[in-house]
């Protein structure tokens, strides 16, 4: 569950070696990068304006509550992160965890460079973290258009569906691959953790992904949105996942989204 109020601060000392940074820096996030460190395991990166609030969230709020999910992980975890905008998961994972196979996708140019950067930045990390530039889906397709904010920073909420964000103005074109191209190509008998955060791309994802491919995953970390009273939403896509033989928790993000997990 994310924490807020004071609570915040107190994550925040629990992940981030310089927390100064933030505290004394903030108000100058539009004139510069912030600039972080992260504990136990030293990771550097920035924070741009564009991605504060995704900052607070992860190291904060802590939404993915890290402490917790890595010790339900093996020592060395396969994960897939769909998703994986500038890479602020991977980086806290990687932050508890010595040694672990991530296969990150993240179909938005700006939000890859800054991912690319912070892989140059930390050697460590090279060892670990399998970029691609694609979006995920269930369904095959060679490319599909996304619709994202109108500038050339970093993009946070970027989605198949014209209307999912107002702000989203900018349509543009990706290569795409499936989950199951993406377990199959690299013979993954067995994945650790799925992480999906793709702006309501987790219907098509996980609904038309062979179920006994998605029963290759063991552990399950979604953010889930509500589209329609059908298919897409939080009741009918537990529902599904329940009978994939997983045991489902979910808890409000806000009024139309949902942090899922799931487990066999």
């Amino acid at each position: 569950m994310a924490v807020n109020g004071v609570k915040r601060y107190f994550r925040l000392w629990d992940h981030i070696r310089n927390p100064t940074e933030y505290i004394v820096r903030k108000g100058e996030r539009h004139q510069r990068d912030l600039l972080f460190t992260t504990k136990p395991l030293p990771i550097h990166f920035r924070v741009s304006a564009a991605l504060y609030q995704v900052f607070k969230e992860i190291f904060m709020a802590d939404v993915y509550e890290i402490d917790t999910l890595v010790k339900t992980l093996p020592t060395a975890p396969v994960v897939i992160d769909v998703g994986a905008n500038a890479g602020f998961f991977d980086i806290q994972l990687l932050s508890k965890i010595d040694h672990a196979t991530i296969y990150a996708y993240e179909p938005m140019p700006a939000n890859v460079r800054m991912l690319q950067y912070t892989l140059h930045q930390n050697p460590r990390l090279q060892q670990s973290v399998r970029l691609f530039q694609m979006a995920v889906t269930g369904q095959p397709l060679d490319e599909l258009n996304l619709f994202a904010e109108a500038e050339e920073n970093n993009q946070v909420v970027a989605s198949i569906f014209a209307g999912f964000n107002e702000n989203n103005t900018q349509k543009i074109t990706v290569p795409c691959i499936t989950l199951t191209d993406i377990i199959e190509q690299n013979d993954l008998q067995s994945v650790d953790l799925l992480k999906l955060d793709c702006e309501g791309s987790e219907y098509d994802i996980i609904y038309n992904t062979p179920p006994e491919l998605v029963k290759r995953i063991r552990k399950m970390v979604i953010e889930v949105h509500d589209l329609d009273k059908d298919r897409n939403n939080i009741g009918a896509f537990n529902a599904y996942v329940q009978s994939l033989g997983y045991s489902t928790t979910h808890e409000p993000i806000n009024a139309f989204c949902h942090a899922m997990e799931a487990v066999r």
